[in-house]
């Protein structure tokens, strides 16, 4: 049996002139194929799972190119689109079909990120599963407009190649393979930060993909109706929980924002604070400063600082350059001190501490 299709309806004449009403066949065609690519399965499993897998780690490396090979790889954006359709049609049966295929992906992916952490020992976040940390308003407009593009390209087969650079553009395996690293070894904020990320991108996607639906003419059927109310509630929630997100985001992006105003080196200290740790280990005879760096200033293991020295570094002085940044940044920060024993490396100079400033 064929699945319940919408019917014309006068409401589509009120559709945007270049969105083409989709003929009955192809609206058969759209909900049998999202109804197959949403269905929880060993084909689903197997490629979400080795999805999951290279994203990993490609993130415990700072890999970008194998993280956007795992995005490649990732099936979850079908079910995605899936719910789109469904909440506009009114379709339960593929509603159900592409929610139960979300949930066991994001359990299945939280559960082999957090394996990885445990197999792969370390208490350092890299770079690209910190950044997935700190979601912002553009990732929200990101996962948006990847969802018009991605229900647009579903909707139309000739544009079916566009896909593979939807996928690309917004990041679903990659902040749950994140979070559950963050998670295998306690790092709270980033892993809630990654899911508030992954949470963005999925409530984008189905809100931006019911959207292209709609202007297609797409539209609830008489089977489908008893269904219409609770549709109806789930959009409305989804669309409050987006209003939400984008306040949430864009306050995060106006601190990142001024943020960058004062730290125009995403790595750098402030000028004062590494002027204030320069002139302070100056005065420690043997120790020379060569480097003071950070990666985030929300995260509290940000600010490392790399000595060489002579002789073993007194306790006092890692309290002092400890104390320092802390006043400078205005929060606790633990700061972490390498230092490197001078025997081991060429003796160190004053260009040395210029060159890590910038000058």
């Amino acid at each position: 049996m064929n699945p319940p299709i919408a019917d014309d309806s006068d409401g589509d004449r009120d559709l945007g002139k270049h969105f083409v009403k989709l003929e009955r066949q192809d609206r058969i065609a759209l909900v049998e194929s999202l109804e197959r690519g949403s269905s929880w399965n060993i084909d689903f499993g197997v490629m979400l799972g080795c999805s999951v897998f290279i994203a990993g780690l490609g993130l415990l490396q700072d890999s970008v190119a194998v993280i956007i090979g795992a995005m490649l790889v990732a099936p979850l954006m079908t079910p995605l689109v899936g719910i789109g359709l469904a909440l506009i049609q009114g379709n339960f049966k593929l509603l159900r079909v592409a929610w139960k295929a979300m949930t066991i992906g994001v359990l299945i992916s939280l559960a082999i990120g957090i394996s990885l952490r445990w197999v792969i020992p370390g208490d350092e976040l890299t770079m690209e599963i910190t950044g997935r940390g700190y979601p912002n308003m553009l990732d929200l407009l990101i996962a948006f407009f990847a969802g018009v593009a991605g229900g647009y390209a579903l909707a139309r087969p000739e544009l079916s190649g566009a896909l593979p650079g939807v996928a690309i553009a917004v990041s679903l395996v990659p902040p749950l393979a994140a979070s559950g690293i963050a998670l295998g070894i306690r790092e709270w904020l980033t892993a809630g930060g990654a899911l508030l990320l992954f949470f963005t991108n999925m409530v984008a996607i189905v809100l931006g993909s019911a959207l292209v639906f709609w202007l297609h003419g797409i539209r609830t059927t008489e089977t489908q109706k008893p269904h219409l109310t609770w549709m109806r509630r789930i959009l409305s929630l989804l669309t409050f929980a987006l209003m939400v997100l984008a306040a949430v985001l864009f306050h995060n992006l106006s601190l990142q924002l001024r943020e960058g105003e004062t730290r125009p080196e995403s790595l750098a200290l402030s000028e004062d604070l590494w002027y204030q740790l320069h002139d302070r280990i100056a005065r420690e005879e043997g120790v020379d400063f060569v480097v003071g760096m950070r990666a985030s200033s929300k995260r509290p293991e940000d600010v490392t600082i790399v000595l060489t020295a002579s002789h073993p570094v007194s306790q006092g002085l890692i309290t002092e350059l400890d104390q320092m940044v802390d006043q400078s940044m205005g929060r606790d920060v633990v700061v972490k001190i390498n230092v490197v024993r001078q025997e081991t490396i060429e003796p160190a100079s004053a260009s040395a501490g210029r060159a890590a400033r910038g000058d």
